[in-house]
Order: structure tokens, then sequence, then C-alpha cells
């Protein structure tokens, strides 16, 4: 029988925000918990610096260093998903980004149909600290990624800055992303087991700003930023050609693979606006599971899924 896919979390956010130190904190929880935690740390060096002490609670550290996970190491980060489920056996991965990664674009690479039957993406999780002075371009640009990605913003070091300053701060992140849960924090003390609680994020219109653990205020109707609508059946091709006309501008991503009535080969679809979606014909040496994994927010998700099924049509011509 198949292995269910692990969980799958990534720790992302500005350099210098916690993040390994939020790391061993988690490590230390899923210890406790009896999970075999495999680890991938991403560093921008050549080297891993942190890897060594993180080795010191995790069942397997694999280093992806050398440049950052989004681009440079992608497919290492595949492979070292891989490893840790096949060979370490891991109940679960975290994925620690470097500072320079770009949230969205590794949130692609997990969502990718073969990587998805080995690790489920569970959570997002971005450190944020307020940066005095002047930011470069690329890390106002990763900082923005990973507000807009995560599921989980902790606003770590707050014992270092002035109330006034802090307030502004949180307000602007909230104003970001208004569905995630807001936590803050000093050192990341945090409650692992509040943070990581199975069903929060699927938990619709629940009580999700955090503040010190206790509830702050509800946030909007919540959806992951990926997800994947498995097709039982061929589609009707005109069908699913306008359902994918009629994707709305907060579908900043479709992919997947897709069978058509009537035709034998197996499709891959690939869809970035502003550009056209392109469907095209593929071999592969397994056939893969059919899905269409849509990335992004602010969309009515249960109503796109449902148009989509409904482009599902039996070898004589009748849905589903």
């Amino acid at each position: 029988m198949a292995q269910a896919p692990v969980p799958f979390y990534m720790l992302c956010g500005s350099l210098g925000a916690g993040k390994t130190t939020l790391l061993m904190r988690l490590l230390e929880y899923w210890n406790q918990q009896g999970l075999r935690a495999g680890v991938l740390m991403n560093e921008a060096g050549e080297i891993s610096i942190d890897g060594p002490r993180v080795g010191t609670l995790a069942e397997q550290v694999m280093n992806l260093a050398g440049g950052c996970v989004c681009c440079d190491t992608k497919e290492d980060l595949s492979w070292g998903i891989a490893q840790l489920v096949r060979d370490y056996r891991s109940d679960l991965i975290v994925l620690e980004c470097s500072g320079l990664a770009d949230p969205a674009e590794v949130v692609d690479g997990v969502t990718d149909l073969y990587t998805a039957r080995l690790a489920k993406l569970e959570r997002v999780v971005a450190l944020l600290h307020p940066v005095a002075g002047t930011q470069s371009h690329s890390s106002l640009f990763v900082t923005e990624q990973a507000i807009r990605c995560a599921d989980e913003l902790i606003l770590n070091k707050r014992d270092l800055y002035v109330p006034g300053h802090w307030e502004e701060f949180k307000a602007s992140i909230l104003a970001r992303n208004p569905e995630a849960r807001l936590w803050e924090t000093t050192q990341a003390r945090i409650d692992a087991a509040a943070l990581l609680e199975s069903g929060v994020a699927e938990t619709h219109g629940a009580p999700t700003n955090v503040a010190f653990g206790a509830p702050r205020s509800a946030r909007a109707s919540y959806h992951p930023i990926a997800t994947t609508i498995r097709l039982p059946k061929p589609l009707n091709r005109q069908r699913f050609s306008t359902w994918i006309q009629s994707l709305p501008k907060e579908v900043e991503r479709a992919k997947g693979f897709v069978r058509f009535v009537k035709e034998p080969e197996l499709q891959e679809v690939q869809y970035a606006p502003p550009g056209e979606a392109t469907i095209s014909p593929i071999m592969l040496l397994d056939e893969p599971e059919k899905a269409i994994v849509l990335i992004g927010r602010g969309f009515d998700v249960d109503r796109y899924g449902a148009a989509l099924l409904a482009c599902a049509e039996t070898i004589d011509g009748s849905t589903r």
C-alpha cells in the first residue's frame, strides 16, 4: 500500500528573525511526542552553519547549502524530501528556508504532484521582526512573500522594541495578511502544541489572530495557499478550457496532470497569469495522480473546485 504523505512544515521570513531558534523549540516538542522529524536546512553559504546544532535534536538533517531553495537548490528540495521519507522514515519534515528564499517558489516546488505523493504542505510559518534601517530590495521582497504565504505569522523579538513602534509594526503585518494567525514572541518562545494544532488551518471563520497564545479576533474565511483538487474521472476538454479561463486574478498558479475523454495522452497543465494556460501531452515513467493544484488566496475554493469536478465526463458523454 502507498504510504500517506507526511506533513511538511516550512519556516521562512526575515534574516535574523529567529527561525533556527523556533526550529529548535519545535524539534524539542516533536521529540517529546515521539515523532521522527526530518529537517531540511537551506543556507545561502557553501557550508551549513546551523545544521550541526539542529542535528543535536533532529532525527535526520539534510543540508541544502550553496543557494536559496527557491531557485539554485529547488531540485535538491524534492530529492531531500524523498530521502527523508523513503530512507529515514521521517514522520514529518520541516524546512528552514534561508532568509533569501522566496516562499512562494518553495510552495510551488513542494506542491509538485510527484513530490506531493511523499509530503503534504501542512503549514507555512513566517518569522518576522522590525528591522532598523534600510533593507535591500531582495530582502524586502522575501519578507513580503513570507507575509503573504504564511498560515502563521510570528512577530519575534518584542522585547527589543518600544510599544509604539511594535504596535505600528504589528498593524502593518495584519493589514497585509488578515487571514493568518498572529503570534507575538520573545526569543521565539511559543506554545508549539497550539501552533501545530491539526485542523486549525481548515477551520473557517474561527477565532485565529493570536497574541501570546490567546484569541485576539476572528480572521477572514481561510484556505491554505495551495489547494489540490483530485480528478477521479477524465474531463471534457472544452469545459476544462472554459474553467481555466474563468479563474480569478487571485489564483496565482495552476498546474497538474489531467486526462481528457477520448484522448489517449496524459496532459500536463501549466498556468501562470498573465500568460495563457498551456495544456500539453506528456510521457512519464509511471502514471501520476490526476489532479490540479491551485496556488493563491482570496478566491472561492469550493466554487472553483466544484466547477472543475463538473468538467468530468464519462465515455458516453454524461457528466460526473
